[in-house]
């Protein structure tokens, strides 16, 4: 890996002026060699995909980007923050890195560590990563271009450290794969070798059957970013006898909705179903993957509509729902006519949960535009009735 040509190439970038990538290289193609300017165009594609995910590297000029497609699959600084202080909890010293990637995750690690080993297998991403690190000022981090099973072998594990792994999701054809036995490295045949760590996962895997097969596993943590899965994280440190499941959705205004139950809690809860009321309520996308529906409605005293609709009901105001929160001003069959009564703008968000019809084509048959300050939720309640809410949000949460 040439890295001072990448940095030439990094700068060039920096001095693009056309709105686009694809003008830069129609103008320079001429004047610019081919693979050159393939370099230059990959760092400026990656520099703008990591202007939000990445602020503190985005503002960095000094770094050196990756090949775009490990900006995409790197963890934002905000989930790698937040893994970096489960770790820090237990005040371990040293943190060996096993998949380290683009670094941002060991970057974060860095912070809550006095020692912290990133390994890497690809020859190219090595040196970059370890040069970011520097410009970062991350000096306390060892940089080793090996693989983790190879380095796993000829380094014993060590009680005062942390493993962490993030397994590669796509297979030698480049196809994804989510099952834990078909990512690389199969951390059923890895964790053998190691003392505490953290496996983060693709939001698709199915928790239940990986806490099944990776066992003894202490706390999951199923991260969120405005509503939408990020990460599933498998914690393994101390006692594992009642595995803790904790979900955290960032928003947009930096704070962040928390829930935490488990399954055996889960399983005992009882909940009661109920007509729509004044309010309704919506889980955050992570408690939804958690499958905590019995647990969020006993936590916040709430009944539900249906037992597949995921959507709770109340007669009064839950100010700190995890979620969102509906003043529901309506209840409809679903008929046009009846429901268009409602809708003057002819405007409106549409969700389903338990409906057979999809947000587009209910748009479509219902001739509605998307978006405005009205929200349908298209659902079945607990008489098996298919039915329409119509609401809009409540104060407590009108700019999420």
């Amino acid at each position: 890996m040439d890295l001072e040509l990448l940095k030439k190439a990094r700068d060039a970038a920096h001095q693009i002026q056309e709105p686009d990538i694809q003008s830069y290289i129609l103008k320079s193609q001429k004047k610019i060699d081919a693979h050159f300017l393939r370099m230059v165009a990959d760092q400026w594609i990656a520099r703008q995909k990591a202007r939000y995910k990445l602020p503190t590297w985005y503002a960095n000029a000094d770094i050196i980007y990756p090949a775009p497609l490990s900006v995409e699959q790197s963890s934002s600084e905000t989930t790698a923050h937040y893994k970096a202080q489960l770790f820090a909890k237990s005040g371990h010293e040293n943190l060996v890195d096993l998949t380290g990637g683009m670094g941002v995750d060991t970057a974060a690690f860095a912070a809550f560590h006095k020692h912290v080993t990133y390994i890497e297998r690809n020859e190219a991403l090595a040196p970059i990563a370890r040069h970011n690190f520097a410009v970062l000022g991350r000096t306390n981090i060892e940089v080793i271009n090996t693989d983790a099973l190879s380095f796993l072998h000829n380094n014993k594990a060590l009680p005062d450290t942390h493993y962490y792994i993030d397994p590669a999701r796509r297979d030698s054809a480049q196809n994804k794969v989510f099952k834990i036995e078909d990512c690389e490295p199969n951390m059923l045949s890895v964790k053998p070798l190691l003392g505490e760590f953290l496996i983060k996962y693709s939001p698709i895997l199915d928790i239940k059957q990986a806490l099944e097969q990776l066992q003894d596993i202490t706390e999951v943590h199923i991260v969120a970013v405005e509503n939408e899965v990020k990460e599933l994280l498998f914690l393994k440190h101390g006692n594992a006898d009642n595995t803790k499941i904790n979900c955290i959705n960032f928003l947009s205004d930096n704070t962040q909705q928390t829930f935490e139950f488990t399954y055996e809690q889960e399983q005992q809860l009882a909940v009661s179903y109920a007509l729509p009321q004044k309010y309704i309520y919506e889980p955050n996308a992570a408690i939804l993957k958690a499958g905590a529906f019995k647990s969020i409605a006993n936590t916040y005293g709430l009944e539900k509509l249906a037992p597949n609709s995921h959507i709770y009901t109340a007669d009064r105001l839950v100010e700190d729902f995890a979620g969102r929160s509906f003043i529901c001003e309506a209840v409809c069959k679903f008929d046009k006519k009846e429901i268009l009564l409602h809708l003057p703008s002819n405007q409106a968000n549409i969700s389903t949960r338990n409906f057979p019809l999809k947000p587009d084509e209910i748009r479509k048959k219902l001739g509605l535009k998307d978006g405005g300050d009205m929200y349908l939720f298209a659902t079945e309640n607990h008489q098996k009735k298919k039915i329409v809410l119509i609401c809009r949000k409540t104060l407590t949460n009108i700019f999420d």
